[in-house]
């Protein structure tokens, strides 16, 4: 038995102690200066309620009274005589109390009503930290909005003094890799191949598609620039024809032959034209045809048909 109970011993002497928690706010909390209006026995209950709010809530409440009864009467009157809304009032409580912040209830005549609210000051330098009120309250609701009012400052409070602390990113544990053995002397298993039938890259296949460079592509600007330049010619042929019209309609000639062969030379001047035109169009769609047309294209072949009064364009043939 004896035994038994030093192992024991031992086991809970050995065993890790639990992590203790951090350490709870501490508020020193302060009345307002400002009661006027305000019943005595109004700001007593209201300080008594807040205190016992916040001890609820996890925060370490000292009072200004349990500060200021240790101090010298004369430092003492100072301090409770300070204007609370000062920053230097508020950071001579803070230091005096070392607390880590400094709460002040508010509780004044708003109307015909009441103003219940609380506010949060630093206590090292006496800057606002957070507030909240309630304003137009009777009497009979100055602690529920004392409750609502330290529902808001509360958790304000605790975010900015005891930040929750950030959980590090989780660590994936790497994959272990594993190593084939091999004995040697043994046939280590490979890919099942089927005697009589090679592998698909034996087969001559590619996922590389093949890109046919069709060769008449290359020379399809030669018939594009010929037919640039008889349609050209055949322009200036026929804007010709027009000049020896106009000089018949317009000009006299005593001579009957002069006007004849100003006649002849127009119309052949006309024809001329109108060839070029023709032919020259021509040769600029068989360039285009041979540029465009697909690769396999087979027995294209444009026509061109001449007429006094014009001409006219046509293709015949079959492609694949």
């Amino acid at each position: 038995m004896i035994p038994f109970l030093a192992a024991l011993t031992l086991v809970v002497a050995q065993a890790p102690a639990l992590p203790s928690s951090a350490k709870p706010v501490t508020v020193l909390l302060a009345p307002t200066d400002v009661t006027r209006g305000t019943p005595r026995y109004l700001v007593g209950t209201a300080q008594e309620h807040v205190a016992e709010q916040l001890k609820a809530r996890g925060l370490e409440v000292i009072r200004v009274e349990d500060v200021t009864r240790t101090l010298p009467k004369k430092k003492r009157t100072a301090m409770m005589r300070c204007n609370r809304t000062q920053p230097s009032c508020i950071a001579s409580l803070g230091v005096a109390a070392k607390t880590d912040v400094v709460m002040v209830t508010e509780i004044g005549p708003y109307l015909n009503a009441y103003k219940a609210g609380v506010r949060v000051y630093t206590a090292q330098d006496g800057a606002p930290l957070v507030e909240e009120s309630v304003p137009g309250v009777s009497e009979d609701q100055v602690l529920d909005a004392l409750n609502k009012s330290l529902d808001v400052v509360v958790p304000r409070t605790l975010r900015v003094l005891r930040p929750e602390p950030v959980a590090p990113p989780p660590v994936t544990p790497p994959v272990a890799q594993q190593t084939p053995h091999v004995t040697p002397g043994e046939r280590q298993p490979g890919p099942d191949l089927t005697p009589g039938v090679q592998p698909p890259t034996d087969l001559g296949l590619s996922d590389t598609p093949t890109v046919e460079t069709p060769g008449r592509r290359k020379w399809a600007w030669v018939p594009a620039a010929g037919g640039v330049v008889l349609a050209g010619v055949g322009t200036v042929f026929f804007v010709q024809s027009r000049g020896k019209l106009s000089d018949l309609n317009e000009k006299q000639y005593p001579d009957l032959e002069e006007a004849k062969d100003i006649r002849d030379s127009g119309k052949r001047s006309q024809t001329l034209g109108v060839v070029g035109i023709g032919v020259g169009a021509a040769a600029i769609a068989a360039g285009a045809l041979m540029y465009f047309l697909p690769v396999k294209q087979t027995n294209v072949q444009p026509s061109v048909t001449l007429t006094p009064q014009g001409g006219g364009l046509s293709f015949a043939g079959t492609w694949q």
